[in-house]
């Protein structure tokens, strides 16, 4: 039998799925397709810490971490600049400390702070 996976996994697994008796059909992506293929596992990873049981999130954070790390470095960004630029967020607009959630917004027309809402409809859909 012979199963098609076609993702990004860690270094260490095709060793180990060898060690278990498996065939493994590997390559290593260039540089184009590991920034994409890293985007991908991002949201892989995340869509699992998402459905994490609170025993497993710790585990799928720890993953989501590791592919934040690699794909900051796959794009020459040091993680002490990703942790200082969270920090400045932090320090300009907040955590999430306080459990916000933001139910809706409303603009006069003509207002230019509306205009991030409006170029995005798919993601602020109008309630009018």
């Amino acid at each position: 039998m012979r199963f098609k996976v076609g993702k990004l996994i860690r270094d260490g697994l095709p060793a180990m799925m060898r060690a278990q008796g498996l065939a493994v059909f590997e390559r290593r992506l260039d540089e184009d397709e590991f920034r994409a293929a890293l985007r991908e596992k991002l949201l892989e990873e995340a869509a699992e810490a998402r459905e994490a049981t609170a025993d497993e999130l710790a585990g799928e954070l720890a993953d989501v971490l590791e592919v934040a790390r690699a794909l900051a470095g796959a794009h020459a960004i040091s993680w002490d600049e990703v942790e200082a630029r969270r920090l400045a967020k932090r320090a300009k607009r907040g955590g999430f400390d306080g459990r916000i959630v933001n139910a809706a917004v409303e603009a006069q027309d003509g207002l230019p702070a509306a205009d991030y809402y409006i170029a995005r409809p798919g993601q602020y859909p109008r309630e009018d």
